[in-house]
């Protein structure tokens, strides 16, 4: 995921390479009313007197509430149930009703609001290469060479252009898909998945959305019949509908996804959580090939609780306050 960009897209590049790498899964929840305690002892941590806001399934991923904890010995005062990156969570940093949010890295808001993207040293979140996930039953040599074609055209950049279009200028994300598919030339009618009918889906946020459009409309070209469903809602909901074939496809992140099948995962560069990610998915779904492109969670802030608490990375959170 093609147009000049702005200053503010040259920011969200910049915002995105700032941020260090993603995933995971469950455990206890980490809430605490009264605050937790700083790593070099005693005392209210900066956490403790935050809100942080994000998916429901962030308050149990490896690399969410559990992860903050284990990793950096973070523990927020509060969490709020919101979205996965999505206009709520952005909604609710603005206007004060949480202090720290889970968004994603290529999120055009993440600049456009002036928020900071707290560094993470210590590699909590791995790397997040988007690529499909998809029911072996359909994964036909001709599904996988268009969306192949797709995967290696698609980078970090190419994917914050296409969410500036989506989430920032409101285009219709189908429209979208099919201008960069155009650009590229994959838009061009051919027979590689003739014969197919694939059913895709997305998770409930606006990019997962814009990549789902771009693999409907890729494999329409190649001539497989495709329906779509979207905004179905977090992993837990259409993870088991891939198992039973009420979905075939829908777009991922290597990370999350990794930790999501296996918690105990450990992998962090791009090839290494690939190759942990192409053993650890169950039967009767895999994983086709990856992009280059990344969007990592991030724990983001407004610019005047980073100034105000002297953030910079996640660490910097179990600070006495």
């Amino acid at each position: 995921m093609k147009k000049a960009l702005t200053s503010a897209l040259v920011a969200v590049c910049a915002t995105a390479l700032a941020a260090c790498g993603s995933s995971g899964s469950s455990g206890s929840n980490g809430l605490s009313a009264s605050g937790g305690s700083s790593a070099s002892g005693g005392g209210t941590t900066i956490a403790s007197k935050l809100v942080l806001g994000g998916s429901p399934e962030f308050k149990t991923r490896t690399d969410g509430i559990p992860g903050l904890e284990r990793v950096y010995g973070v523990t927020f005062g509060s969490y709020k149930t919101l979205d996965a990156g999505g206009p709520l969570t952005i909604n609710a940093l603005k206007n004060g009703q949480i202090d720290a949010g889970d968004i994603f890295t290529t999120d055009p808001s993440i600049p456009a609001n002036g928020f900071v993207v707290l560094q993470d040293p210590k590699n909590l979140y791995a790397a997040q290469n988007v690529l499909p996930l998809i029911n072996k039953a359909k994964a036909s040599p001709g599904v996988t060479s268009t969306l192949k074609a797709v995967s290696d055209k698609l980078d970090t950049n190419t994917l914050a252009q296409l969410d500036v279009h989506v989430i920032t200028d409101k285009q219709d994300p189908a429209a979208v898909a099919e201008g960069w598919l155009a650009a590229e030339g994959l838009n061009k009618t051919g027979t590689a998945a003739q014969g197919v009918s694939v059913k895709i889906g997305s998770a409930n946020f606006q990019e997962s959305v814009l990549l789902a459009e771009i693999y409907a409309k890729a494999l329409q070209a190649q001539g497989a019949s495709v329906t779509t469903r979207l905004n179905i809602g977090s992993r837990e909901t259409y993870v088991p509908g891939l198992k039973d074939g009420s979905i075939d496809l829908i777009p991922e992140y290597s990370g999350a996804l990794l930790v999501y099948f296996d918690p105990k995962a450990t992998a962090v560069s791009s090839a290494d959580v690939y190759a942990a990610l192409q053993k650890a998915v169950p039967a009767p779904l895999t994983v086709l090939g990856q992009s280059s492109a990344q969007d990592k969670d991030a724990i983001v802030v407004t610019k005047a609780t980073a100034d105000k608490y002297h953030l910079v990375t996640i660490a910097d959170l179990a600070n006495n306050g």
